[in-house]
């Protein structure tokens, strides 16, 4: 597992010192990543152009990721973050930042499904 996880940027035991040394809580924590529909909103709210919406997923998607150690959708979804965070919105940023993001973010859940 943590192999496979560090493949996707996770700083594997600094994660699970955040999670006590549970790894059996930290994979749960993990799966129900899976269910969340933050992401979902980020992707059709800049598909949109509605930046200040699409402000509020990234800002949410990044807090989750950091908060599970998720370190390979951080190092795009914070920027991200960051552009979306005032005006005026450079489009081309944005969309290169999503792109990446899109593309971490499907590897992690291929990850995580394997596990």
């Amino acid at each position: 597992m943590k192999e496979k996880l560090m493949t996707v940027g996770v700083d594997y035991d600094e994660v699970l010192k955040r999670f006590m040394g549970k790894e059996d809580f930290y994979l749960r924590m993990l799966r129900k990543f899976l269910d969340d529909k933050n992401f979902a909103g980020l992707k059709q709210t800049v598909e949109e152009k509605n930046w200040k919406e699409a402000f509020t997923y990234a800002h949410t998607v990044k807090g989750l990721c950091g908060n599970l150690g998720l370190g390979g959708i951080m190092d795009y979804a914070g920027p991200l973050t960051e552009e979306l965070r005032s005006e005026p919105y450079d489009e081309e940023v944005i969309m290169n930042y999503m792109n990446h993001v899109v593309k971490v973010y499907d590897k992690t859940v291929e990850v995580i499904q394997s596990l």
